[in-house]
This record gives C-alpha cells, structure tokens and sequence, in this order.
C-alpha cells in the first residue's frame, strides 16, 4: 500500500461493525472516494467529529488500487455558521448529496473542488439567507453541475420553460439581471423574494434536467420539504 495525503470535504459516514466508519470524501486529487476508518469510534486519540459530513479535511490514507484506509484526519474548516442556521444547513446538505449521487468514483475533478469550496464558504460567510435567496442559491448549484458536466443548452432550457409558461423567459432573465447588477448580497437577497414561488418552479425544473440527462435522482423536496408541501 501508498501513503497519499489530500483535501476532501466529507460527503457522508456510515457506521460500520463495533467500531468502524465508512467514509465518502470528495477530494482535490482524487475525486470522490470511500475510505475506512478501523477502530475510531472507540479510540481515545481519534475523534469520530472530525468526519462529519460538510467538514474540509486534511486526510492521509493508504491507498491499494481503488481501497483506501484512513491514517490520519485534520480538520482544515467545520462551517460553523452553516451548521447554526437551517436554511444554510438544509441547501449544503443537498449540495453534497447531488455531488455523491452525480460523481462517479476516483473521478478526478479539482477545479470542481475548489468550486465547491467556493460555494461552501460563501453560503458560510452570508450573514443570514431569505427564502428566495435560498433558491437562487441551489438554482445556481445546478446550472454549475450541468456546466461542469457538459449539458447546459439554453436552448433547450428555454424550450423547457416556454412549455411551462411563456413568461418564465422573462423571469429567467430578470433573475439573472438582478444577480449581476445588484450591488450587495443584501439588495440581491431582498430582490429575490419577490420570486421565490418562481424559484422554487425553475429549480425543479432545472433538477429534472440533471436527472434525465445524468441518469441519476437528486430531490431538493427530501431536504427542503416543508418549503414544498407548505404554502
């Protein structure tokens, strides 16, 4: 076995046996990957906290082949601020499912890496999250994975939306207007809220265009629900 050293972000963890924690990472050198750690859950020196999901990490594993066992752990940031707030909790949580479901193994992307770290540290760094503002926030999220995976065609979006309602064009269009004319993330939040329904419309929509065209099944309404089935 090799000793490699990398950034992830952890996606997810699943007790394993007594003691044991499988791991899914989404790391800068090697793209997602599932390492064990042996024993953690009942060493003094280890701390299981450290590989809770959302956490950057440095890690250092033994690699075989496609098998990697966890060394040693560094927590790099928790993203304390997102786990205090709900709304902020609830979009980072699906953005790192979508990515566990859309990412194949040991598919290195690092530029998507640090896109992702980027995203994180700017839902991190807001001072609070407006409903609308939410959404335009995972609506942004997906626009970035059908960019990233080579199936973002306007013309087939605005097809989409033209077969839902003729105005949703235009709406499209003012929301990306504001977005890049808007002078500070508050003007931009309290801008978005007068779309919210409009939002919530176009990010399913968006979402059912990942799935069909990525052959996978990422669900906004299993972490948002109540937004959903409320009013």
């Amino acid at each position: 076995m090799k000793i490699i050293k990398t950034n992830c972000i952890v996606l997810k963890k699943k007790e394993m046996k007594e003691a044991d924690l499988l791991v899914t990472l989404f790391s800068k050198d090697y793209g997602k990957i599932m390492a064990t750690a042996y024993g953690i859950r009942k060493s003094k020196k280890r701390n299981t906290v450290s590989l809770n999901p959302l956490n950057e990490i440095e890690i250092t594993l033994f690699q075989k082949n496609n098998y990697y066992i966890i060394k040693d752990i560094e927590i790099i940031k928790n993203f304390k601020n997102i786990l205090k707030n709900i709304g902020k909790l609830e979009i980072s949580l699906y953005i790192l499912d979508s990515i566990d479901k859309i990412y194949y193994m040991t598919e290195e992307n690092g530029d998507f890496f640090d896109k992702l770290l980027e995203i994180l540290n700017f839902i991190d760094a807001l001072p609070y999250i407006k409903k609308g503002y939410k959404y335009y926030l995972v609506l942004s999220f997906l626009r970035r994975i059908m960019l990233e995976n080579g199936i973002y065609d306007i013309n087939e979006i605005s097809l989409i939306l033209k077969k839902d309602r003729k105005e949703n064009i235009q709406k499209y269009k003012e929301i990306l207007k504001i977005s890049k004319n808007s002078s500070c993330i508050t003007e931009t939040q309290e801008k978005m809220e007068n779309y919210t329904g409009f939002l919530k419309k176009i990010v399913i929509i968006f979402e059912n265009f990942v799935n069909r065209n990525l052959q996978t099944e990422i669900k906004i309404k299993k972490f948002i629900m109540e937004e959903f089935y409320g009013n």
